[in-house]
């Protein structure tokens, strides 16, 4: 007797602006239309200020939204990747169930996070526009580690607000959630440094906890 509707949200974040990858004018408005990250306390919820929701009513619509976002997302060409990522995409899922019998009604949120990948500057021997992209994809991947690092020692302030990437993960990688990582990473001995970064971190993200999740 359980009735499922699912919504989406589609963004990137570029440069710490947030950018509505649904939009249909979305050339037109980039980082020209401001887009808030409001996070509630009190219901530890987070909204995106003016972002369009999408009806995930079927899957026909799911891969438009996904086709979308794969055309409107920030990519450039560097010395290290002909179709480098500049920006995080954010795909947040909304679910709400109503049981029709007993009225009772249940809620959850689904947040699909592709990251864009750390660069070495002298690698990607990025310049000018792209070096600006390079400088805002490491600090808030910093910003990231330094959230799980102070997770992992359980210390009394996590800095969320240092990046736009990390307060609007607040609630996803504390408070009632559960959190999973998948780190990808090469097997060429080129690239063994980033490798071994990438496994140490992978490592303590594997080894932080945050308690029991509880039903509200």
């Amino acid at each position: 007797y359980w009735e499922f509707e699912l919504d989406g949200q589609f963004i990137e974040i570029y440069n710490e602006n947030i950018n509505d990858l649904m939009a249909d004018s979305y050339l037109m408005n980039l980082d020209q239309q401001i887009y808030e990250i409001k996070n509630d306390e009190a219901t530890m919820k987070t909204t995106i200020t003016d972002v369009k929701t999408i009806k995930l009513t079927d899957i026909g619509l799911l891969e438009d939204a996904l086709q979308k976002a794969y055309k409107n997302r920030y990519t450039a060409s560097t010395n290290a990747n002909n179709r480098s990522s500049r920006s995080h995409s954010v795909f947040l899922v909304y679910i709400n169930g109503l049981n029709t019998r007993t009225g009772e009604r249940v809620n959850g949120k689904l947040v699909l996070v592709d990251l864009a990948g750390s660069e070495r500057l002298n690698h990607s021997q990025a310049t000018g526009v792209r070096l600006r992209e390079t400088q805002a994809i490491n600090k808030s991947l910093s910003a990231l580690a330094d959230v799980i690092t102070a997770l992992f020692d359980k210390k009394s302030h996590i800095p969320y607000r240092n990046s736009k990437l990390t307060y609007l993960l607040q609630y996803s990688l504390g408070g009632n959630s559960k959190t999973l990582m998948f780190v990808n990473a090469s097997p060429l001995a080129a690239h063994f440094s980033e490798t071994l970064n990438s496994l140490r971190f992978a490592a303590k993200v594997n080894q932080t906890t945050m308690g029991t999740i509880k039903r509200n």
